[in-house]
């Protein structure tokens, strides 16, 4: 039974995984979704009472202790991640670890801009948003969602669970901490995935973080899906889009996986035309 391991991202919980992970259950694969560092307690405690100790939590920690985790399976998992999660899988997969590896509106690496700005303006917004480097041993508070967004969040039905953060792990996205040899021989595939209305990771930063691995002899694909935010995996639509991870999965752990596939390879870099789900990746033939 092959292992999947979640990976959730920044300010929330493995919570954020309560619709993805019974669908790979029910297909067959074994479902982990640990908890970062010192967020395994409720919610409502972690609200009133953050832990002290999850200021000094960096990148390094976080992927540290999914390292130990993937070590401890019979065999190496697919590792599935969403935003800072994204981040977390593409430098596990950098470093050797997993078999497959799946990014869905992922943080960019050390490199990729985030912010479509110049590194003097994104230092500027991130001390704006996160305080002075000095003060990196810190911890944030979740963020607030405008009225715009928590009456879109109401009338779709869903609603988030989000809880204190560390904010050295967002400093250290401008750190070696955060970087990866796109150009690595050897890594297992990766899935880039991106939601066009995504407002905390753009599409455009997305598709550069794609390009970064052109240089890659590792598969490296991308999807697009025209109607998801950031929150694709808990939000209306989501069904399609673990779906669609599943089938790539699938495609990837099959025993003919490197060779002939109707999943095109990397150079096929055409920019995504807005149909109803994905376009750069065809969804495999169904089975005969």
């Amino acid at each position: 039974m092959p292992t999947a391991i979640f990976i959730h991202g920044a300010w929330v919980t493995p919570r954020c995984w309560r619709y993805f992970t019974p669908l790979f259950a029910d297909k067959g694969y074994r479902t982990l979704a640990p908890a970062w560092p010192l967020k395994d307690r409720a919610i409502s405690d972690q609200l009133r009472h953050p832990d002290p100790r999850l200021a000094r939590v960096g990148i390094p920690e976080i992927v540290s202790y999914f390292k130990a985790i993937v070590r401890s399976q019979p065999e190496p998992p697919v590792l599935i991640g969403h935003s800072f999660g994204g981040l977390i899988v593409q430098l596990l997969l950098d470093q050797g670890y997993g078999a497959a590896g799946i990014a869905i509106s992922s943080v960019p690496p050390c490199g990729v801009s985030a912010l479509g700005y110049s590194p003097a303006q994104a230092v500027r917004k991130f001390w704006k948003l996160f305080g002075a480097p000095s003060t990196w041993r810190g911890i944030v508070s979740p963020p607030q969602p405008g009225a715009k967004e928590r009456a879109r969040r109401q009338a779709q039905g869903f609603e988030t669970f989000l809880v204190p953060e560390s904010r050295r792990i967002f400093w250290q996205l401008a750190t070696p901490a955060a970087k990866i040899d796109f150009r690595r021989p050897g890594r297992a595939p990766l899935l880039l995935v991106a939601g066009h209305n995504d407002r905390c990771v753009s599409l455009e930063t997305q598709r550069r973080n794609w390009q970064r691995y052109c240089a890659s002899p590792e598969r490296t694909d991308f999807a697009l899906f025209p109607e998801l935010t950031h929150l694709a995996i808990a939000e209306p639509g989501y069904e399609a889009l673990a779906a669609y991870c599943l089938a790539w999965t699938d495609d990837r752990l099959a025993p003919s996986a490197g060779g002939p596939t109707n999943l095109p390879r990397m150079d096929d870099r055409r920019l995504p035309s807005g149909r109803s789900q994905c376009d750069l990746l065809r969804k495999p033939a169904p089975a005969a």
